[in-house]
């Protein structure tokens, strides 16, 4: 069992590789525009000292978050996927942040909903509303793009506890969530294939 993930949605690169009995390897790269030059020998460096044939799926950040990076993420993991037979598991970026903030709050309050959000372009919101289970998290309300004053009032008029988190730049560190989310489906028997993973855009990228 080999499970490699791409990060490609912010300005940094981030790759993460496990077999689920060490720790997860992990490590960004701040290539910004440069990302296409680097990224497919980074991959072959960082997947060392396995072989692309140990894979048995990948995972990537389908976005939201840049459109460029996002594009270039997708495209190349669909194609390591369809190359190489195995699944692939396209992962929202806002997604793995939640799940970064269960990690690091075992005490966290399960009943509590995470209240992700993302700048947007055009003075607008990426947001999405996720909730901890014992089974793993669970979408509340999948990626949308509102404005500042309407998640505003989401969050007012939301009953229960509710934990709000804003994404920054370094949405690349959260790479190891996107391999423990996609390693969460595995477990539970699904195996996307490649075809099924798209990127999440949700603004066209020019008026």
């Amino acid at each position: 069992m080999l499970g490699l993930a791409i990060h490609t949605s912010s300005p940094a690169l981030g790759l993460a590789i496990s077999d689920f009995e060490q720790p997860t390897r992990t490590q960004t790269w701040n290539f910004g525009r440069d990302l296409s030059m680097h990224l497919h020998t980074t991959l072959a460096d960082f997947v060392q000292p396995y072989t692309w044939a140990d894979l048995s799926f990948l995972a990537v950040a389908r976005g939201p978050g840049g459109f460029t990076g996002t594009r270039i993420g997708v495209v190349t993991a669909r194609t390591l996927a369809q190359q190489l037979n195995i699944p692939l598991f396209g992962v929202s970026s806002l997604a793995a942040l939640a799940q970064s903030l269960v990690e690091q709050r075992p005490d966290l309050d399960p009943a509590t909903v995470l209240a992700v959000d993302l700048k947007a372009q055009r003075d607008m919101r990426f947001t999405a509303l996720y909730q901890p289970t014992p089974d793993g998290l669970k979408t509340l309300q999948a990626e949308q793009v509102v404005s500042p004053a309407q998640w505003q009032q989401t969050l007012a008029e939301f009953s229960g506890p509710i934990q709000a988190v804003t994404a920054t730049e370094d949405m690349a560190q959260t790479v190891a969530q996107v391999l423990s989310l996609a390693y969460q489906d595995w477990l539970a028997g699904h195996r996307p294939q490649w075809a099924e993973v798209v990127p999440y855009y949700g603004q066209h990228p020019v008026d």
